[in-house]
């Protein structure tokens, strides 16, 4: 009697120890993938800003703003304090070596071409859209928002950024009009829901979703994709 106990307590102890693992593995993964969508957002805003010549200062400040507002945004939202106003520095020293690296590298400041054409812009910009939309539809799921909200919190989460970069910099919604882009986001968002619905939503499934998005976003810029427009 004594030992099936035993064997019965162990096993529940395995079986909250693998939880653990499994739930600290997720966490660092979600904060892996927000990293990566940082640093393509602050590479993104540093490219839009040096084409519109700004200098250093300003350069950094969009920068910063193309990386953090949406993320900001989303976690005021969620009620949690923003992780780039914590004691964590990670965040800002990314976007600070991407600053430092692309000062030294890109020249393209004046070039001719439109953001679309630049290959560059355009896979940041991508990679960013589809990781921050994942990341908002996840911790949507965590904070048991409804559907709704989930989607609400992906798009805002993926177009934040860009949105509150171009009202700064006194630009269209560029975010808003072009290359079927915030749908990819409600996208991403739909297959967070119901991945999650049918107990299949995991890292790597997550990973697999992010890819989804990033191709969906390069085939409509290369098919030119838009939505309906209203006239």
């Amino acid at each position: 009697m004594l030992l099936n106990i035993a064997h019965e307590n162990e096993w529940k102890i395995n079986f909250l120890k693998f939880l653990y693992r499994e739930r600290i593995l997720e966490i660092i993964i979600l904060h892996i993938i927000d990293i990566i969508g940082t640093m393509a957002f602050a590479l993104a805003g540093y490219i839009i800003s040096s084409r519109a010549d700004y200098d250093i200062l300003g350069i950094t400040f969009i920068s910063f703003i193309s990386a953090f507002a949406g993320g900001v945004t989303r976690d005021v939202m969620l009620g949690h304090i923003p992780g780039i106003f914590l004691a964590s520095y990670s965040m800002i020293a990314v976007v600070i070596v991407i600053i430092i690296a692309m000062s030294l590298k890109y020249h393209s400041t004046h070039s001719s071409e439109s953001l679309e054409q630049n290959k560059l812009f355009v896979i940041a910009d991508t990679i960013g859209l589809s990781t921050f939309a994942y990341t908002g539809a996840t911790l949507g799921i965590q904070s048991a928002l409804n559907p709704g909200g989930i989607i609400f919190l992906a798009l805002f989460s993926a177009v934040g950024g860009g949105l509150f970069r171009d009202v700064i910099m006194n630009k269209h919604a560029y975010v808003l009009k072009e290359d079927f882009y915030g749908a990819v986001a409600v996208i991403v968002g739909l297959l967070v829901i119901l991945m999650n619905a049918f107990g299949f939503l995991n890292p790597l499934t997550g990973i697999g979703i992010i890819g989804i998005g990033i191709a969906v976003r390069l085939i409509a810029i290369k098919y030119q994709w838009h939505l309906p427009k209203m006239k």
